[in-house]
């Protein structure tokens, strides 16, 4: 196979994974479950992957890359007088957004932790990405007086809006929620940023 050829159906199983696990989850889908979905056979799945592990493992690594994107151009966005409440809010969105589309991740990140072990400090590590960054932009809105908050309250709102991030995704569904999903990540979004809009210097 060549390796333009087996670089596009190697993208093609993850894509196909991804949906199987955000709609059906990833405990109730085997290998073959992928392969009969996609319409290959066992056997040109396994070329490609080597059972469902690594297939979730190489899900999380793209998405942790993804994130790591999106934290470095939020850092270096949120810094002097682009510390806004606009510019926070932009990001949380992005990553709001990111969180929904490999919700399996979150809504069954305990299971895969225990399961499949390589796969539990990726997750940590995303989360604690997060949360650090998100701690480094409230902070640069504090120093220029957009919100004002001591610094356990800074700590505090990082950890709040991180959890709130991977959780909306998991609200979403339980809720079931009509309209587009992009119209239902806004609004997520939209409360999300209650949290730090509560700490805004105008709003004392």
């Amino acid at each position: 196979m060549d390796t333009d050829k087996a670089s596009a159906t190697k993208a093609r199983i993850l894509a196909g994974a991804l949906r199987l696990f955000n709609a059906q989850g990833v405990g109730a889908l085997s290998a073959l479950d992928i392969a009969t979905a996609l319409g290959i056979s066992p056997g040109h799945l396994y070329y490609h992957f080597k059972g469902k592990r690594e297939i979730l493992v190489e899900l999380a690594a793209r998405y942790q890359g993804e994130i790591e994107l999106v934290l470095h151009s939020a850092t270096a966005a949120c810094r002097g007088e682009g510390a806004t409440l606009e510019t926070l809010w932009t990001h949380v969105h992005i990553l709001a957004e990111e969180a929904w589309d490999a919700r399996f991740l979150y809504r069954e990140a305990g299971a895969l932790a225990l399961r499949y072990p390589d796969l539990g400090p990726r997750i940590r590590r995303i989360i604690a990405a997060e949360r650090v960054t998100l701690r480094a932009m409230l902070a640069g809105l504090a120093q220029r007086g957009v919100i004002v908050a001591r610094e356990d309250i800074l700590d505090g709102l990082s950890r709040l809006m991180t959890t709130a991030i991977g959780f909306h995704a998991i609200e979403l569904e339980l809720e079931g929620d009509p309209g587009p999903d992009r119209d239902r990540v806004a609004r997520a979004v939209a409360h999300i940023m209650r949290l730090p809009a509560g700490f805004a210097r105008d709003s004392k």
